[in-house]
């Protein structure tokens, strides 16, 4: 038996492929669903998804979002989503210092921005984290 992985962001599906198992990094910690999975809604936050099948792994970076699973499909929707292999360790860091620079001059000018402003440009910074942790360790 396999799972049917899709993840959808804003542009599109970005994956559609069938696999052994996904695990998923969930609010309250990683999640591995397996075929036959009861049906679930969970939030997914910035981390590691990792796609397995019986010789070989996936991984991707993925942002904020929601995974639903029903009838041996994983649904993962969120606002961003790379696949390990073909990201640029450069390009992440360079990222990561953007959106780490942007977060402190919101948080410097807290009394003009809105609160949920600075919440998504740091929520823009653990994606970029994720992204260099997963590239780094695989």
């Amino acid at each position: 038996m396999t799972l049917l992985l899709k993840i959808v962001t804003p542009i599109g599906i970005t994956l559609e492929k069938e696999v052994a198992s996904v695990v998923l990094p969930a609010s309250g910690g990683e999640i591995e669903i397996l075929p036959g999975h009861l049906p679930l809604l969970t939030i997914i936050q910035p981390g590691e998804l990792v796609a397995k099948n019986t010789n070989s792994q996936e991984f991707f970076a993925i942002d904020f979002g929601f995974a639903l699973i029903s009838n041996d499909t994983v649904f993962v929707l969120t606002d961003e989503s790379l696949n390990i292999d073909e990201a640029d360790l450069s390009e992440i860091e360079e990222a990561e210092e953007r959106a780490k620079k942007a977060l402190e001059e919101a948080r410097s000018k807290r009394e003009v921005l809105d609160p949920a402003e600075i919440e998504k440009l740091d929520a823009k910074v653990k994606y970029q984290m994720a992204k260099k942790l997963a590239k780094i360790r695989h």
